[in-house]
């Protein structure tokens, strides 16, 4: 999970492929974000309803679940799944940290049910040009990293900025489909 995409060579850049750049306007806005304590992501801002603060102790367990579906928490009078982001993409668990008491969790609505994806710390909005997003090549991330994830942009200071595919995270995280636990 600490495996990142530090930095790009420069000879490997094409400069429309840095934010700002777009020699048209065709941009989406995404929210930034970390993984884990190293992973820079992305997820289109469209999608999001809102960022809170989550207390873990507030989380109640659901039994014979996966280990990354941490359980529900009581968002705005409504039950909320809340899935452990950085632990479905292969990473530590949440709750086994025990100097955490908290996160951030971001909230998505999917077919009439809201999901809170639980992660370490909520960074800027970010406005890129799809067209412009680079394909996650094999040897960057694992097989199950990759799966979770639809590609990467660059930053202006060429950092890599991976694009976390919604879908996939709530397809697995409800058990569409299984890595395990």
């Amino acid at each position: 999970m600490n495996k990142i995409i530090d930095k790009v060579p420069s000879y490997q850049i094409d400069s429309r492929l840095v934010r700002g750049n777009d020699s048209n306007n065709e941009t989406q806005r995404f929210l930034g974000f970390t993984i884990g304590n190293s992973l820079n992501a992305l997820i289109p801002l469209v999608n999001l309803q809102a960022t809170i603060k989550i207390s873990l102790a507030e989380i109640l367990p659901v039994p014979q679940m996966s280990n990354s579906l941490l359980g529900i928490i009581n968002y705005g009078g409504k039950a909320t799944w809340v899935v452990d982001l950085a632990h479905l993409m292969g990473g530590s668990c949440y709750l086994h940290a025990p100097e955490v008491t908290t996160g951030m969790g971001m909230l998505f609505r999917v077919q009439n049910e809201t999901v809170a994806l639980l992660i370490d710390r909520v960074g800027t909005i970010e406005t890129y040009n799809p067209q412009h997003c680079l394909e996650i090549g094999e040897a960057m991330f694992t097989d199950r990293m990759r799966s979770f994830l639809s590609g990467y942009f660059i930053d202006t200071e060429q950092q890599s900025r991976v694009v976390v595919d919604l879908q996939q995270v709530i397809r697995f995280s409800t058990g569409d489909a299984s890595y395990g636990s």
